[in-house]
């Protein structure tokens, strides 16, 4: 996938969109979920994802709070690695009332969470329309370079990332990717399937 290098965070509104449509896991249908994803320089990533789902379950109000018990969204990211951060992964995942869960390292079970210091810089947000709701954060290039060392990220570098729409509420549960997971096991926790991407 190319990400678009852009020349502010208002430059998102104007990238074209990728869908989530990989069903996964025994998931029939999703609600149609698309997200927007670009690059300021000397910033960071910006990322906007939207659902056209109404009324979404929205339990959870705190960060650190379960929110993929409730309807939500996800984005995973992997970075250009120094030697003692191999694997390392950042996971954001979102709900409609804003509730943020986020993390980074290298497997499911061995993750570290952000302080809540960190986690308001990535200015994370929820709106609730009437027919979708959506979600956007912002990854700043500080953030990075804490857990990965300098990061040089410009026209031609890559990294690796997926996004999902998820439910694991019983009576609403579903699984859906933008790059396809073949594992029989459900995890959103396997890099080994994160799509390329490239910055253009």
């Amino acid at each position: 996938m190319n990400v678009k290098i852009l020349k502010d965070k208002e430059e998102l509104n104007t990238v074209a969109p990728f869908e989530i449509t990989h069903l996964l896991w025994g998931t029939s249908s999703i609600p149609r979920t698309c997200f927007y994803i670009g690059f300021v320089p000397g910033d960071g990533f910006y990322v906007r994802m939207v659902c056209e789902e109404k009324d979404p379950r929205r339990t959870y109000q705190s960060y650190l709070d379960p929110v993929y018990q409730d309807s939500a969204m996800e984005a995973f990211l992997l970075f250009p690695q120094k030697e003692d951060a191999s694997g390392t992964y950042l996971n954001f995942e979102i709900n409609a009332n804003g509730a943020l869960l986020a993390g980074y390292g290298p497997s499911r079970t061995y993750r570290s969470f952000f302080s809540r210091e960190e986690a308001e810089q990535f200015q994370a947000r929820a709106v609730i329309e009437e027919d979708r709701w959506s979600a956007s954060f912002h990854i700043p290039l500080s953030v990075l370079e804490r857990i990965y060392g300098p990061v040089k990220l410009e026209k031609g570098s890559t990294f690796y990332c997926n996004f999902y729409k998820i439910s694991e509420a019983a009576d609403i549960e579903h699984y859906a990717a933008y790059a396809p997971i073949t594992s029989p096991v459900p995890s959103f926790h396997m890099p080994e399937y994160f799509a390329e991407a490239v910055l253009v």
